[in-house]
């Protein structure tokens, strides 16, 4: 059936492997088994406990419970405990580090990471003996803790444990907190690395004898439980309650060489690699991006699902790029002039690309091909790359090409691409989303395709794939990244007419097409948060209900759709006018003191035939109490007011009177 096949493995290369050792190979995965508290034990690494050191790994956190320990000697019941824990905690916005010698108090440290929304990134922390300790994320610092009055032995109880603390099942007010997540190519150092030693070996592997590395896990075994150790100290490890799945294949961005450049401003560099009978690869135009890597690997990939390789081809390359904006971009040019196979078969050929090396499939990245340089190019990209020359050749369904916007509005884009065929798939998401897990689109005959009920400000990506007339499938395209409109706010607000009890809200919408909008309002100065919101409505609005002679502030948003909506614009100011004209003389009405404090005398004619109602200057009631002192005159208390402005309106047969009065 068509739609069994939409994400079935194709164009498979020859060459398969049992062990993954290509590119990043693979990884611990901790939540294959995760309801035993499946971890590593490392062992003692005795180093650590008295001496300077380093710790560094690739990690992806799925979730977070509580306070999970990720690398940890020690019972983290109580960070009191002599040992040392990393962890991740608060919904993943925080890494917390806690560190306690068998003779000193215990020092913590708390860095803001956000890693749920990282993906794959770079981790690394680095301890000095009467120093700091510095931890650092993708290779930039981001936080510090002062150990020097740590001077004794975190040896204790427990060995090092990793994807769990030290006991190797964490217990806390009864519940289990477990890592739930991925960690890859781990390294232990007997010193203090430097930001640039670590941005160095960041994205590539190691060999194992490099000088002062301790221990180095990169986690590639095909089965077992063994954990190697790749140094000649032998710090192994092993994997307990171990199932097949913890072994997975890593998305970290490590090749076999890689290159980098970190600072403020990057937009006038480059990076470049070149990978013999291959080509070469540079990266440029670095646009709000303050670190990047760029890395080769130096084999064929064992996720090969939608290639179609060129003959000879011996690698592919890939980019890190270490800010996490929606808004960042590169571009990149690949060469292959001095690639003889590619030369021959230049009119068919195609720069794949995919998100990471765990990522699924190979996809046409519509890059721009010059015949006469022997090049791809392509602009703008907004995110980590991984990139391979493939062909045509040989394929009876090809690939679409040019992807591009024909028109959008705040809540849809409308996307064509030049095709020969008349029937396509399609995956979509919010840029980066896990290619087999986007909303899917099978067999549609749409070319163009509108994508609606698009959020304001989000960017999105789509992938599309030619079947054949539904017999088949080709090469997917993409990603190709997308928006709406930007929902835009409201402008020239206003207020007219306004009278002693109402106000007509006005403004000017900037977004054709669209006409609800949603206003938040209240006294002059008040809280956004706090106000009183009225959605989905039109302009003009009208507030009734008001009290004379006080000043309030609105603001307005328009919406868009749904999750679409555009920044609040105001406050607005305005004071409504007196009702002058309604009061004493007419009734011969007075109200005394006034200002009061706890209670006032009002003076009416026939006040036993009158109505009372006490609001604030919103409109709430306020409770009272009403004592007649005479036919003539009532005396009204109030209690737990604050001081403020209060309305009573007398309601009679004369009528109806309004008073604003000053509680002191």
């Amino acid at each position: 059936m068509k739609v069994s096949l939409f994400f079935v493995v194709l164009f498979l290369s020859s060459i398969l492997f049992s062990q993954n050792n290509v590119g990043s190979g693979n990884c611990i995965d901790f939540s294959a088994n995760i309801a035993n508290a499946n971890h590593v034990n490392l062992g003692g690494l005795d180093w650590i406990n008295l001496n300077d050191f380093t710790v560094e790994c690739w990690m992806k956190v799925n979730s977070v419970f509580d306070d999970e320990a990720f690398f940890s000697n020690k019972d983290w019941s109580s960070g009191n405990n002599t040992g040392i824990v990393f962890d991740i905690q608060d919904n993943g916005n925080n890494m917390k580090f806690n560190f306690k010698d068998n003779v000193n108090p215990r020092k913590d440290l708390t860095v803001p990471v956000q890693v749920l929304n990282r993906d794959w990134y770079h981790f690394a922390g680095t301890y000095k003996r009467g120093g700091y300790f510095v931890v650092y994320i993708n290779g930039q610092a981001k936080d510090s803790l002062d150990v020097s009055s740590i001077t004794a032995s975190f040896s204790g109880l427990y060995t090092y444990k990793l994807g769990q603390d030290g006991t190797g099942n964490y217990t806390w007010n009864g519940n289990n907190p477990r890592f739930d997540g991925k960690i890859d190519e781990m390294r232990i150092w007997s010193q203090v690395r430097t930001a640039q030693q670590i941005r160095d070996n960041m994205c590539h592997s190691l060999v194992g004898n490099e000088a002062n590395l301790y221990a180095y896990y990169n986690f590639n075994e095909a089965s077992g439980i063994t954990i190697s150790d790749l140094t000649s100290n032998a710090n192994n490890g092993n994997i307990v309650n171990n199932v097949s799945a913890n072994r997975v294949t890593s998305g970290a961005a490590i090749g076999n060489v890689s290159v980098n450049t970190y600072g403020a401003s990057l937009a006038s560099q480059s990076l470049a690699l070149t990978l013999p009978n291959s080509g070469s690869v540079m990266v440029n135009n670095f646009n709000g991006i303050t670190g990047v890597h760029l890395y080769q690997v130096n084999s064929l990939p064992s996720l090969a699902n939608g290639l179609n390789p060129v003959s000879g081809n011996a690698g592919y390359f890939g980019a890190f790029v270490c800010d996490t904006s929606d808004f960042i971009s590169y571009n990149l040019k690949y060469e292959y002039a001095n690639f003889s196979n590619a030369i021959s078969d230049e009119n068919n050929l195609i720069l794949f690309n995919r998100l990471k090396n765990d990522y699924s499939p190979w996809t046409n990245s519509g890059s721009t091909q010059n015949v006469t340089l022997d090049n791809f190019t392509k602009l703008n990209i907004p995110n980590r790359r991984e990139w391979f020359l493939g062909t045509t050749s040989g394929l009876t369904c090809q690939s679409t090409d040019s992807i591009y916007i024909q028109s959008s509005t705040p809540t849809s884009a409308t996307i064509a691409w030049n095709s020969s065929a008349t029937n396509w798939n399609i995956v979509w998401g919010v840029q980066g989303f896990d290619f087999n897990s986007g909303q899917q689109v099978n067999n549609t005959s749409l070319n163009p395709y509108t994508f609606s009920n698009l959020a304001s400000g989000i960017v999105y990506e789509m992938y599309v794939q030619d079947t054949c007339q539904g017999s088949g499938t080709g090469i997917w395209i993409g990603p190709f990244s997308f928006t709406g409109q930007i929902c835009l706010s409201p402008s020239q607000l206003g207020a007219n007419p306004i009278t002693s009890s109402s106000a007509s809200l006005i403004w000017t919408n900037n977004v054709p097409g669209v006409s609800l909008f949603s206003i938040e309002w209240g006294l002059q100065g008040f809280t956004q948060g706090v106000g009183i919101p009225v959605n989905n409505i039109q302009s003009p609005y009208v507030l009734s209900g008001l009290s004379p002679t006080t000043t309030y502030d609105y603001f307005v948003k328009t919406n868009c759709g749904t999750n679409n909506s555009s920044s609040w614009a105001g406050p607005y100011t305005f004071t409504t006018l007196s009702n002058v004209g309604l009061v004493e003389d007419e009734f011969n009405t007075s109200i005394s003191p006034n200002p009061f404090n706890e209670e006032f005398i009002l003076s009416f004619p026939n006040i036993l035939n009158e109505e009372f109602k006490i609001t604030d200057a919103l409109g709430s009631e306020i409770s009272y109490r009403a004592f007649y002192l005479n036919e003539n005159q009532v005396k009204i208390t109030t209690s737990n007011v604050q001081n403020q402005i209060i309305f009573l309106k007398v309601k009679s047969a004369l009528g109806t009177n309004s008073f604003k009065i000053v509680k002191n």
